[in-house]
């Protein structure tokens, strides 16, 4: 008769679930609660050490900044979700739509209208965008190539002349205030918890984080590809719509170079917020945050005397840092 010897241990075995674990759930917290914390010490700072920074007028301009950025981020977050990365047209889309609402109400004298095509143009675009997407191409370049078809179709359409809405008073849709807060930090506010709701609480937003996260196993679930990224595209563009509209009526006018920065601003509002670039994993209130962050490093290099360029460079450099930080800390909170 034989028996088998039980294998030789060197060692203690350590039990599953130990340090790794530990580390892993702390290297998760930390990048859940990284957003918000930073964005208390830059505005304690901020407070402390820059002139101006503090004063009533000036908050109420960073809101307003935000909420034109943070709507259109708010947007983009679902594309990043279902991992389509990003819209490198999103500001070309902004600017159409601020002069398309410009344009529609000084020549119909009604803002309804005027906003319902501007939204109705703008999904139009997003749809065209989520069809070529959807089939295979690669969305960095669609976007990027549909971006320059907007500019260019906006510019030859407007002569590179400045578009106005006339005598048709479109100004309170910018300086409407409820509750004490402008009219734009209120639509930013409510967009941003209805898309967390719906990404984070529904059917269809958890099909998209699954679309993210593993496509192949998505579509093997009988989730549709196709369908995941048209609904992301809609969600871009009803936020860039909404930017451009709240963006028109703040400025009052509008032409086919506004908002240059704004494309930047918008993507690093979502990767400053911890998407993961590769999909699977995004947050509305934290892209949200991520665009007030990115509001307040740009007033207060202002306020500091820094030049345009100095200002660019500033941010960049802040958005690396934080995109990388919060990649190792989602890394170690993987394992």
């Amino acid at each position: 008769m034989t028996t088998t010897a039980p294998p030789e241990t060197t060692g203690p075995v350590a039990p599953r679930g130990g340090t790794d674990t530990w580390r892993g759930k702390s290297a998760r917290t930390v990048a859940d609660y990284a957003m918000p914390l930073l964005t208390v010490l830059v505005l304690l700072v901020a407070s402390l050490t820059t002139d101006g920074f503090a004063e009533t007028a000036n908050f109420r301009a960073i809101l307003i900044s935000t909420a034109i950025t943070g709507i259109a981020a708010v947007g983009m977050t679902a594309i990043t979700l279902t991992g389509n990365l990003f819209s490198l047209g999103v500001g070309s889309t902004v600017v159409l739509s601020g002069i398309l609402f410009l344009a529609v109400a000084g020549a119909t004298g009604s803002v309804l209208l005027a906003v319902l095509a501007a939204l109705g143009a703008s999904l139009v675009l997003g749809l065209a965008q989520a069809v070529i997407v959807g089939a295979g191409l690669n969305p960095v370049i669609t976007t990027l190539a549909f971006g320059a078809i907007i500019y260019g179709c906006v510019a030859v359409g407007t002569g590179g002349e400045v578009v106005t809405a006339g005598s048709v008073p479109v100004t309170w849709l910018a300086t409407t205030s409820v509750l004490g807060l402008p009219l734009p930090v209120v639509i930013f506010v409510v967009l941003t918890a209805l898309v967390s709701v719906l990404s984070a609480r529904t059917v269809v937003g958890r099909r998209l984080r699954l679309l993210g996260d593993n496509r192949a196993t998505a579509v093997t679930s009988g989730i549709s590809a196709m369908t995941g990224t048209v609904v992301a595209f809609a969600s871009l563009s009803v936020g860039a719509a909404i930017a451009g509209i709240l963006s028109a009526a703040q400025l009052r006018q509008m032409q086919a170079n506004d908002l240059p920065n704004l494309t930047l601003d918008v993507i690093a509002a979502v990767l400053v917020g911890g998407a993961a670039i590769n999909g699977g994993e995004a947050s509305a209130v934290r892209t949200a945050l991520g665009a007030l962050l990115i509001v307040i490093l740009g007033n207060v290099m202002l306020l500091q005397g820094l030049s345009p360029g100095e200002r660019l460079f500033g941010v960049g450099a802040v958005v690396v840092v934080l995109v990388v930080l919060l990649h190792l800390l989602r890394k170690a909170g993987t394992r």
